[in-house]
């Protein structure tokens, strides 16, 4: 018990000093919180030119796109953004904090996924209700508190990604041209801002081999009351499954990684 309270205390002093960091940029919030709205504001005057199946009405291609877009920022702020903050405590040479205490810099890159998470969850909230507000966006109210649990394990599905991109930083040193490939592709494929339905048929299978066309699903059917393929089960099952087997794999290769740069003497070069 004892070393669960200190590991909790380790981690919440990491997002204590990440917090304050982000604090420390005054605007970023603000600007932040502006690109998300002009995202909105695009997508609404793009939905007036869409007039195509399966869409019925230009508010539904509105709210399908909407979605899409702040777990898209979700996705770019967390599994794009942890491998570069992990650079930049490398280049900054605050890594090897991590690497000599008791904490551990497994932990360390962990609890560093936290805030990312939790402010991309706000950001995304805060957007969704300014479509709502400014240009009507249709809520399905009785049900869009079930966003919130969907999110969360949304995240913890998504943070294996971002653990493994981590990884190949500490590894490998140089990994986010890839990475920035590999979310670019996810995007493509999960259906983020069109149906997967217009995916040719070669690719289509790459929407069901990942959590994040659940994920993407599962939120417009509980947020716009998009009608989604198969039983609400299944996909929050996909999900589930997705972060209870990736998660823990994704922080063993971690640690993996992490002990093979100790034994290289790599571990703080960059």
């Amino acid at each position: 018990m004892n070393a669960v309270l200190d590991y909790s205390d380790a981690a919440l002093a990491v997002v204590k000093r990440d917090v304050l960091v982000f604090r420390s940029y005054r605007l970023r919030f603000f600007g932040t919180t502006i690109s998300g709205f002009a995202s909105v504001g695009m997508s609404y005057y793009i939905s007036r030119l869409v007039d195509v199946r399966p869409f019925h009405t230009h508010d539904e291609y509105f709210a399908f796109a909407v979605v899409g877009l702040v777990i898209m920022q979700v996705l770019f702020a967390t599994v794009g953004a942890l491998p570069g903050r992990v650079r930049q405590e490398l280049v900054a040479g605050t890594f090897e904090r991590f690497v000599v205490s008791p904490f551990g810099a497994t932990a360390g890159v962990v609890a560093m996924a936290m805030f990312p998470f939790v402010l991309s969850l706000v950001s995304a909230t805060i957007t969704v209700s300014f479509a709502a507000a400014a240009f009507g966006m249709p809520l399905r109210w009785e049900t869009a508190p079930l966003a919130v649990p969907v999110a969360v394990v949304g995240c913890l599905s998504f943070a294996p990604f971002a653990l493994l991109g981590a990884t190949a930083v500490i590894f490998m040193k140089q990994a986010q041209t890839g990475l920035n490939f590999v979310v670019t592709g996810i995007t493509f494929v999960a259906g983020f801002v069109f149906p997967i339905a217009l995916l040719p048929g070669w690719i289509r299978w790459t929407s069901e081999a990942q959590p994040f066309t659940p994920t993407v699903e599962l939120l417009r059917n509980v947020l716009v009351a998009t009608p989604i393929d198969g039983p609400l089960w299944l996909a929050l099952l996909k999900i589930g499954l997705a972060a209870a087997v990736l998660l823990p794999f994704s922080i063993w290769l971690l640690g993996i990684g992490i002990r093979a740069s100790q034994r290289q003497g790599t571990i703080i070069e960059y």
